[in-house]
């Protein structure tokens, strides 16, 4: 903008002084000086950006090292000796360790003798493959001077993960509590196991049933005390011997199973069963007991296989039948599609709709800057040095120049219309009035309306101290909006009067243009056919604003507000 002010000054100068410029060499210099001037312009503006970036980073490096630090939960990082290298407060608390004086200690130094080595063999694991892991052992904290000894033993719950990049081990700390308060946890287990409507049954490292609650009596007809102490093979239909074997085999890596085996009732009927198997391991890290969770999903194959022949047999139909009974069936099958869709999709459809709409947004106005650039960068360039010249030619042919000083004269009027349309044309892809703040390029707006359209218009605008320095882009869609709101209003409105406003408080900034014409009809709106107020909506969504259409209970008049939270 410096370089452009400078450039429209000394083409006035040129206009009223044309002898001023006659000599080249002067001409090429000027031009050298507005290039060097606007190379520092950019260079500056460039600088300005890092430094910001540069802020955001370190805000967002602080606000993170204060999450972590004052999180509920506990955090460890270890290298992979085993050793702690950050910790937050919650797990010192956990540990009962100061935290200053955490980093640098082995993590098993923590746990009790017995289960060390599966710690250290747990950590190893863990760099060695990079997978997440969970592991539970007894927490032993060194006692401190004063502490009574022969605590209740507590139990701590790990779950990690690797930083593969910085070669650390990312844990999560969990107090599971002391033997008490296990027990209760389980009395409350072993209730909710007696109300829950899936089959549970539990069996011992020999893979002999223990226990098996409610559900499973009603879901399989063998009572409790027919199944203890039986392998849970009988449940199996002869032949799922493969489910069995695979299942114990995957139990055994320490993976857990999902499977849908097909099972046999005690009265001999078939049903299949949606199992999962879980293996629930000692302190020393072996298998202590495994848990099997099932469900009867027999109904449910049934209308999948069902559903699958009635597709095939509509696929048929619609080869053979009339194209309108093809149409029919698409749509009973989208019917159907439709129903397996949710709504997290939808969502996530309407998110990157309304992405897709602010940078086509973002796109438009980013094209319509560099358009007005080239324009004023070359074009605009191109037509000043052309004018200096006619102006020099001007001033050489003098007033007795005869029919060459008419023609220079008529091509020098032509010149001049040409930039005017040019700067107009650059005016209308970017004004440059926006430089100059919200308020300028409003009142900017607002002339140009009154100008082209003849329709009275009056302007609100708070004291220029009041109006909040706001980013680019708000300001640019407010602008746009409100040059999008007065082209409705000169086409179709049919309005002898137009009032702008331009409200600001402690949280909002408003924006409200209103006139006394014909109104919005709601049906002619509901049509589709209003692409400018759909583009002004989706503008306004894309920054987080909001746009109300107001139309009096009479029909006449309408008031568009657009509003933002600051």
């Amino acid at each position: 903008m410096p370089g452009r002010r400078r450039a429209d000054a000394l083409a006035a100068k040129a206009t009223l002084s044309p002898t001023a410029l006659a000599d080249s060499e002067q001409l090429r210099q000027w031009h050298q000086q507005q290039a060097s001037q606007i190379e520092l312009d950019l260079q500056q503006h460039v600088l300005a950006a890092l430094q910001s970036e540069r802020d955001l980073a370190q805000a967002d490096r602080v606000h993170y090292a204060t999450l972590y630090d004052q999180s509920p939960a506990g955090y460890l990082s270890l290298d992979a000796d085993g050793r702690i290298v950050r910790a937050n407060q919650a797990a010192a608390m956990l540990l009962e360790q100061r935290h200053d004086d955490l980093a640098g200690l082995p993590l098993e130094y923590f746990a009790s003798p017995a289960a060390r080595p599966r710690l250290r063999r747990f950590v190893a694991n863990l760099f060695a493959s990079g997978a997440r892991a969970v592991l539970e052992l007894p927490l032993a904290p060194p006692p401190k001077p004063g502490q009574v000894p022969g605590r209740a033993p507590r139990r701590l719950r790990i779950e990690a993960n690797l930083d593969a990049v910085a070669r650390r081990g990312r844990l999560i700390l969990t107090d599971l509590g002391t033997v008490g308060r296990r027990d209760a946890a389980r009395l409350r287990a072993f209730e909710v196991l007696d109300n829950l409507g899936e089959g549970v049954l539990v069996c011992d490292r020999a893979q002999r049933i223990v226990a098996v609650n409610p559900a499973f009596t009603r879901l399989t007809g063998y009572p409790a005390e027919d199944v203890l102490g039986r392998s849970p093979r009988f449940l199996l239909r002869p032949g799922a011997a493969r489910h069995y074997a695979a299942a114990v085999q995957a139990l055994r890596r320490g993976c857990r199973w999902l499977g849908e085996p097909e099972g046999r009732r005690r009265d001999g009927s078939r049903f299949v069963a949606s199992l999962s198997l879980t293996a629930v391991y000692d302190d020393d890290g072996a298998i202590d007991y495994f848990i099997a969770v099932f469900s009867d999903i027999s109904a449910r194959r049934q209308a999948e296989t069902a559903l699958r022949a009635l597709s095939g047999e509509l696929d048929a139909r619609v080869v053979l039948r009339t194209t309108e009974l093809a149409a029919a069936n698409q749509r009973l099958l989208e019917e159907v599609d439709q129903h397996k869709r949710t709504a997290a999709q939808l969502q996530r459809s309407r998110a990157q709709l309304s992405r897709l709409a602010a940078h086509q947004e973002t796109v438009r106005e980013e094209e319509r800057q560099r358009v007005a650039r080239d324009i004023h960068d070359e074009l605009g360039q191109n037509l000043l040095a052309l004018r200096i010249e006619m102006t020099q030619l001007q001033g050489r042919t003098g007033p007795a120049g005869g029919r060459l000083r008419q023609r220079v004269d008529l091509a020098l009027e032509n010149l001049d219309a040409t930039i005017r349309s040019v700067r107009g044309i650059m005016n209308e892809l970017r004004p440059a009035v926006l430089d100059l703040g919200l308020s300028a390029a409003l009142e900017w707006q607002v002339q140009q309306f009154r100008h082209r359209s003849g329709i009275a218009c009056a302007l609100e605008l708070p004291p220029e101290a009041q109006v909040p320095s706001l980013p680019a882009p708000l300001q640019m869609a407010l602008f746009r909006n409100l040059q999008e709101a007065l082209v409705n209003v000169r086409r179709h409105a049919q309005a002898s009067a137009v009032r702008v406003q331009l409200a600001q408080t402690t949280s909002s900034l408003t924006l409200s243009i209103s006139d006394d014409g014909v109104g919005l009809d709601p049906a002619r709106r509901a049509d589709g056919d209003g692409f400018g107020l759909i583009a002004m909506e989706q503008r306004m969504a894309a920054l987080g604003g909001r746009l109300l259409i107001d139309t009096p209970p009479s029909g006449r008049g309408c008031r568009l507000t657009l509003s933002f939270d600051l």
